[in-house]
């Protein structure tokens, strides 16, 4: 039975494990319990069965599991604020009907600050 804490909880996906790492400190320190997922069957685990406040998606990698893995959240948990975290500037054509906000990684400061 998951107990609901104090603290708000994010999920955060991505492959990429010292940008994870780093990150998931960032919130920490910030007062957020944090569930990191280095790959999708981790994610959905985590969203589906986890209670999480926002879910943070690193497009760091295999685009396509991440279109996947935001798909599935959203079908799961559709109230649950998807973020996605675009290294490059162009259009996600996904983006926009699969997570509430695309963020530059360059600005992920700016995001966490926000949260």
């Amino acid at each position: 039975m998951n107990v609901r804490n104090t603290r708000a909880t994010i999920l955060h996906f991505g492959s990429d494990r010292a940008a994870l790492s780093l990150r998931s400190r960032n919130l920490k320190r910030s007062g957020y319990e944090v569930l990191n997922a280095t790959d999708g069957f981790e994610a959905l685990r985590c969203a589906c069965l986890e209670v999480v406040d926002a879910v943070v998606l690193d497009q760091d990698g295999n685009s396509a599991e991440v279109e996947f893995v935001a798909a599935e959240i959203k079908r799961c948990r559709p109230q649950v604020p998807t973020i996605v975290l675009a290294k490059g500037a162009g259009p996600l054509r996904w983006t926009p009907q699969l997570a509430d906000a695309r963020v530059k990684t360059e600005n992920v400061s700016l995001l966490f600050a926000a949260l």
